[in-house]
């Protein structure tokens, strides 16, 4: 397809999804107009491979990025390729690869610069040096990151405030930037200071047009609105590429495959900009070299769903009598470990940023039989128990949407549903003869600013940080309170990751029913009639490839890419998640479903191709 250059448009309209590029310093007119191509991708998370629905249409993967990215690079001059951060975390790819594959890949596709995204940091900075700053080899910026004497020779030397690339004989700066609250959102450690971002890449932009350097790009990873900060405050600046917070921007009809363009005039000031966002579906062939490298890759994962996590003393009870009608000790060990991967340092004030988790109990799939195998603990037992493939993502609520959350998990209680709330770091209790709506009785949480920890009343106006599945977070199993009135959203790490790290420091694990949760006036002690477990006959799937349509918003149904067992992630029709088939869920080929676009992931959807 020939790259067009389309005139300017209306102003843009802005769509969900993970992207920003703003364009300032423009001027009314040009003369020796100079354009520049930029390639970006932001917010990865470890998807390498493309997805395929049912009827054989595939979508995304790295094989099919290469494809767009070389016939970009053949068609244009002046071409840059950039990524936003977060290559890290999100599949079992990084579980396994520790980020050499996204090291590997990126530098295959010739990355000529990034920045670091929180996740980046989700093992430590030693993780992050081994394998990946390690074996990159496009250059990496931010210039808000200030490593003290402990990491200066070392992860301080790894990676720059900016880097002046030469393209097409024009000198073009990119500095960066990576989210000022990393510390609280990941793992980087106490020997890194995150700077707020403006004050900090001010001077660096103001290095650059006195080093003659007049196009600059901000390439960073802090979200939206400080991207949007960023574009008002700092001097010098003509363009933001952000990531973070999933935005998916485009301007005017919906994304097509057209190159965007902007122009530069001699002064280095924008004079013309165009470009959407490019759809990687079933139209674009994926590159065949890089193909079979990324199955020859895929090679050591067959074994990993055999690897043992721990072992479990206990009978793991994930079973849906349970976990959908009252406190169960799995639902338990679920959330007790999203609290504890959120476990960073403490300050003055807190002994940790966040004390509680809640779990809708539909989630858990499947039990853990201590009598099995000396009570071992697979990843393949884990991927059954939690078989969606989400995150577990920070999130801070109000007091008061809390209450209407717990009250909406038990406005059906006794019907066997999915929203009853498993929980760590709350006390709840339910009077189950009140009508709907007017149930809790109670509830507490437990402190955070507090030299001893003890639960404390929930307070209606207060705003709490609570540990939510990514599920619950796009208003799954009917929460639509928690994405309508959430104050702040951090995504996190895949579920299984966190579960089996969990278990994994602590090798043998034993969860106790413990009075989390006290449900008062509950027929027959609440636990559901046999009438409930109901063999369904649904079709399953993956949500993979999307069509937007006029509006946006049409999704196309998909299913699993393979019958590898990482990728058996359920959603029924309706929004809600799969109940239990067998302890070992499987996929197989001609079984789909509409998938919510609200709970899909664009990240290895889109190339966003923009020319400057």
């Amino acid at each position: 397809m020939e790259a067009l250059r389309p005139e300017p448009r209306a102003p843009p309209r802005l769509r969900l999804g993970r992207l920003l590029l703003l364009l300032l310093g423009c001027s009314v007119s040009c003369s020796a107009a100079w354009d520049l191509v930029l390639l970006h991708t932001n917010d990865v998370h470890a998807r390498v491979e493309e997805k395929c629905d049912h009827h054989g249409r595939c979508s995304a993967g790295v094989a099919r990025r290469a494809t767009e990215v070389r016939r970009v690079r053949a068609a244009e001059r002046n071409v840059l390729l950039l990524d936003a951060g977060d290559q890290f975390q999100g599949t079992v790819w990084f579980n396994y690869y520790k980020g050499a594959e996204a090291a590997h890949f990126m530098n295959s596709l010739r990355y000529d610069a990034m920045t670091l995204g929180n996740h980046e940091f989700d093992n430590g900075v030693e993780g992050l040096m081994k394998p990946f700053m390690e074996e990159i080899q496009c250059p990496v910026v931010s210039a808000n990151i200030r490593p003290d004497p402990t990491l200066a020779a070392t992860f301080g030397k790894s990676y720059l405030p900016y880097k002046i690339l030469e393209v097409g004989g024009q000198r073009v700066g990119v500095v960066g930037y990576t989210s000022q609250e990393t510390s609280a959102l990941s793992k980087p450690g106490p020997h890194l200071v995150f700077e707020e971002e403006v004050d900090a890449l001010q001077p660096h932009v103001d290095k650059l047009l006195t080093l003659g350097v007049n196009k600059v790009i901000a390439l960073g990873h802090s979200g939206f609105t400080k991207d949007q900060d960023i574009a008002r405050r700092v001097r010098g600046v003509d363009v933001v590429i952000g990531g973070h917070t999933n935005t998916f921007l485009y301007t005017g009809t919906p994304p097509s495959s057209e190159v965007p363009a902007v122009t530069f005039n001699e002064a280095g000031d924008v004079v013309r900009s165009t470009g959407n966002p490019v759809l990687l579906d079933s139209s674009v062939p994926q590159d065949a070299d890089v193909l079979a490298d990324v199955e020859r890759w895929r090679m050591n994962l067959k074994n990993y769903s055999s690897q043992v996590v721990g072992q479990t003393l206990v009978l793991l009870n994930g079973e849906a009598e349970e976990c959908r009608f009252r406190e169960c000790n799995l639902g338990n060990l679920i959330c007790d470990a999203m609290v504890d991967n959120s476990i960073q340092l403490p300050d003055e004030v807190q002994w940790n940023h966040v004390s509680a988790s809640i779990f809708n109990g539909g989630g858990v799939r499947a039990s853990v039989d201590e009598r099995t195998r000396g009570g071992s603990i697979t990843m393949e037992d884990l991927i059954s128990v939690l078989p969606f493939g989400g995150t577990f993502d920070l999130v801070r609520l109000r007091g008061s949407t809390l209450r209407k959350a717990f009250e909406f998990s038990v406005r059906r209680h006794g019907e066997g549903t999915g929203e009853f709330l498993q929980v760590s770091g709350f006390h709840v209790e339910f009077d189950l003869s009140r009508p709907p709506g007017h149930r809790v009785t109670s509830l507490l949480i437990l402190c955070t600013e507090c030299r001893v920890p003890l639960y404390q009343p929930v307070q209606d106006e207060a705003v709490y940080p609570v540990v939510l599945p990514s599920y619950m977070v796009s208003g799954g199993d009917g929460y639509a309170m928690i994405p309508n009135e959430m104050v702040k959203h951090n995504s996190g790490d895949l579920d299984i990751s966190v579960v089996s790290r969990f278990i994994g420091q602590r090798k043998k694990v034993y969860p106790p029913v413990e009075g989390r949760i006290r449900l008062l006036n509950s027929a027959a002690g609440g636990r559901g009639p046999a009438a409930l477990v109901v063999s369904l006959s649904l079709l399953w799937s993956v949500c993979g490839a999307i069509e937007l349509g006029s509006q946006g918003k049409s999704v196309s149904p998909a299913s699993s890419s393979s019958s590898s067992w990482w990728n058996r992630r359920l959603h029924r029709p309706d929004g809600k998640r799969s109940p239990s088939e067998s302890r070992k869920p499987r996929l197989h080929p001609g079984e789909g479903v509409l998938c919510d676009l609200n709970q899909f992931d664009f990240s290895d959807k889109f190339i966003f191709s923009f020319t400057l």
